[in-house]
């Protein structure tokens, strides 16, 4: 009995541990600074681009510097990149190891489908940015619709191959940091818009090509074999 009260004496009057080496809000203090430096780093990041965007981009696309500019994108292999069907079958009929390397090279290949929906977005944007000064589109609202609808497509497909992007580069990180985990499916990129984003490019695909046609069978010709 002596010795217990002795040893509650002993602890009472040692010294305390500083605040934050053991304390729930001391973690949360010592996390606060670190979060504040990424949110602060991500910040800046993204205002550089934009300012670089601003200084460096292509400010005045006209007809002619669209097409060289496209990047042809493989719509069936991009169907089938996406697809979850695909993915079944290489569960089924691959070993665990070989499954993980064959969607680790999947997850790449989708990453590199969004570049290339986001170039193409962001192509038919800044043309039709330049388009819309000018003063013939008035004397034809057919057209002037035409581009305004190509110009809210390009943001939405842009948009969705971010959202889509973002989360596949958080699956390589995943895997990476955590290599006995299962890998991520494809299926569950269509709660998060992966069929929604290849949507919004064909209707960016075929909004452009009615736009096209308003420049003449040859440019509409050329525009198409850029797609």
């Amino acid at each position: 009995m002596g010795s217990a009260n002795e040893a509650g004496r002993d602890v009472k009057g040692s010294p305390k541990l500083p605040e934050g080496t053991w304390s729930a809000e001391g973690r949360v203090m010592n996390v606060e600074p670190l979060a504040v430096v990424v949110i602060g780093t991500l910040i800046s990041i993204t205002c550089l681009h934009f300012i670089y965007d601003h200084v460096c981009g292509f400010s005045r696309r006209t007809a002619n510097d669209v097409f060289p500019f496209l990047v042809k994108l493989d719509m069936e292999a991009l169907y089938g990149t996406f697809h979850p069907d695909p993915e079944k079958r290489f569960r089924e009929s691959l070993s665990p190891r070989e499954f993980k390397r064959i969607q680790w090279k999947r997850i790449h290949l989708a990453i590199h489908y969004c570049n290339q929906i986001v170039n193409n977005a962001h192509v038919f944007l800044t043309w039709t940015r330049y388009e819309r000064k000018q003063t013939w589109l008035a004397d034809y609202p057919g057209i002037k619709k035409t581009a305004h609808d190509l110009r809210i497509a390009c943001l939405q497909s842009s948009l969705s191959a971010f959202v889509i992007k973002s989360r596949l580069r958080w699956w390589l990180v995943r895997m990476a940091l955590v290599p006995f985990a299962p890998p991520p499916s494809f299926a569950t990129l269509l709660k998060h818009g992966s069929w929604d984003m290849i949507t919004f490019y064909e209707r960016v695909k075929a909004l452009a090509e009615i736009f096209s046609l308003s420049y003449g069978d040859e440019y509409h010709e050329k525009l198409m074999q850029a797609l």
